[in-house]
């Protein structure tokens, strides 16, 4: 059975089967053209976000996957609606269940439903869920707040790597750095600035062909970074959730400040891979799938440059921006055709847990190009 975890390895891991030069960037694609100075104006992502809006509000809202659902809150917020019911409180009522740790029951999400710890938790983050909001549960009525300290008692040391990310952003906006201990159930000690150190290693050494190719040291190509929770882009989120929080420990601003440019540079040669790759045969199956790896890809990496922006975390030299906006439009083109040619009646029927990551990514692609790069 392709589980939503294996289609998200495959999906990202797929598109790294190949080398290609890094001078090839979104040119090997040949499906953009953008301005002779490599810019998309902003008013021209108004289809893109409006085919988007549709397939949140017409397919992802109307899914039957807490998965899905609660992406939907990224671009829609924390009150977005199915119905006369909230779609947050729905997934709160049916799916938090008790967890068992040092003898006490904690309200907890499974992590067979949300994909990766703490993962629903930090949307809730991002869309500014209050922490006193109360929800009904299966344990009884519980706040926000009773699910974050959940989290701190649940944590466990063995989480490490990529799968990371979710809770470093969770512990980070919720814990200053000079209040940034906790202890878990089982009585064992942490510092958040010491999980955010182990996240900024991981991310250093998943980004080390990247950096290199970046240099000109080696050619583009597969890496342990595309390995990683969708195509390797969610494992800035954590970093830059904690920057902007106020974590500055071990020149970590330097140090993210890096990342970005490996993340930017990433920009052209990943979505070169992908068609070469995945839809390089051009049949419908192939195409969709090349599209699906792309809108995934470019609608994450685009959402972190809009986070780190607003939030004046990193600033694009020209020519970065210059790419941002060629990626805009190569995103464009994707759900252009995502909207018009692919048909998603049939994967639907035919993979469903494929529908939803498709689904979960336009909520993502839906959120970036709401506030994109100026």
């Amino acid at each position: 059975m392709l589980t939503r975890r294996r289609f998200l390895t495959v999906a990202g891991g797929m598109a790294a089967a190949a080398m290609v030069p890094a001078r090839l960037g979104m040119a090997a694609s040949g499906k953009t053209t953008p301005s002779p100075s490599g810019a998309v104006a902003l008013d021209a992502l108004a289809p893109a976000r409006e085919d988007l809006r549709r397939l949140v509000t017409s397919r992802a809202l109307t899914a039957d996957d807490p998965w899905v659902l609660m992406h939907v809150l990224i671009p829609l917020g924390p009150d977005a609606r199915r119905g006369e019911e909230r779609i947050l409180d729905a997934v709160v009522r049916a799916w938090v269940e008790p967890v068992m740790a040092g003898g006490k029951a904690y309200p907890a999400f499974p992590l067979k439903i949300e994909g990766h710890p703490n993962h629903f938790l930090e949307v809730m983050h991002a869309t500014g869920v209050p922490l006193d909001r109360r929800f009904t549960t299966k344990t009884g009525e519980v706040t926000r707040a009773d699910l974050d300290a959940a989290a701190k008692a649940l944590f466990s040391p063995a989480l490490r790597g990529g799968e990371l990310s979710w809770t470093v952003s969770v512990f980070t906006t919720s814990m200053p750095p000079d209040h940034d201990r906790f202890e878990n159930a089982g009585g064992q000690s942490f510092a958040v600035s010491a999980l955010v150190e182990v996240l900024a290693q991981a991310t250093e050494a998943a980004y080390g062909d990247t950096v290199a190719a970046m240099r000109g040291a080696k050619l583009y190509g597969r890496s342990t970074l595309q390995t990683l929770p969708c195509n390797g882009t969610h494992v800035l989120g954590g970093l830059l959730d904690a920057l902007a929080s106020g974590y500055r420990a071990k020149r970590l601003q330097e140090r993210v400040t890096d990342l970005m440019r490996a993340a930017l540079f990433r920009l052209g040669p990943e979505v070169a891979l992908i068609d070469h790759a995945i839809g390089q045969s051009g049949a419908p199956q192939a195409q969709l799938n090349a599209d699906a790896a792309k809108l995934q890809f470019l609608g994450h990496s685009l959402e972190s440059f809009g986070f780190a922006h607003r939030h004046a975390l990193y600033t694009p030299t020209v020519a970065e921006l210059a790419q941002v906006r060629t990626a805009e439009g190569e995103l464009a083109a994707v759900v252009h055709r995502l909207a018009t040619i692919h048909d998603l009646d049939a994967l639907q029927r035919q993979v469903p847990r494929a529908c939803w990551v498709v689904l979960g990514d336009a909520c993502h692609a839906l959120h970036a190009l709401q506030s994109p790069v100026a």
